[in-house]
């Protein structure tokens, strides 16, 4: 049987719903960069903010991509702390994961085994580049009614 206080907490439950947004955690941050192709690299250059987008591969704990792109190519060569982005959808939930750390050229071409860096358009790649992050963070966004 519903009294006063019952009704007025079931008011209240429905005026204050659940967080729209969960914190993910390190572990599985990584698992949705496993499971994805596509980000974005952000740099900043010359007073500019400079973003690309870029098919990976998330290596262990570090992000590998290759670029033609100048000014990430040159971002790479000084080392500069960059942003790196992926988010996605699957029609329930949104989730998204902010790597942040430095960027440089790497010479190891070899990917994890199963994986494969397969780029969006055919043109050449010259540069193998990996993100070294000194900080990783997502949230998940529940789409459900």
């Amino acid at each position: 049987m519903m009294n006063r206080h019952s009704v007025a907490r079931s008011t209240a439950e429905m005026l204050d719903p659940a967080p729209p947004a969960v914190a993910l955690e390190p572990y599985q941050c990584w698992t949705r960069l496993q499971t994805s192709r596509t980000g974005r690299i952000v740099t900043v250059g010359s007073g500019r903010i400079e973003i690309r987008p870029v098919n990976f591969v998330a290596d262990g704990h570090s992000i590998v991509f290759d670029t033609s792109s100048e000014v990430v190519r040159s971002a790479a060569a000084e080392h500069r702390e960059v942003v790196f982005e992926v988010d996605e959808h699957d029609g329930w939930s949104v989730w998204s994961v902010i790597v942040r750390g430095t960027l440089a050229e790497t010479e190891d071409l070899d990917l994890p085994e199963g994986t494969e860096l397969r780029s969006m358009l055919p043109t050449v790649k010259r540069t193998r580049l990996r993100v070294t992050p000194d900080e990783i963070t997502g949230r998940l966004f529940d789409q459900a009614p």
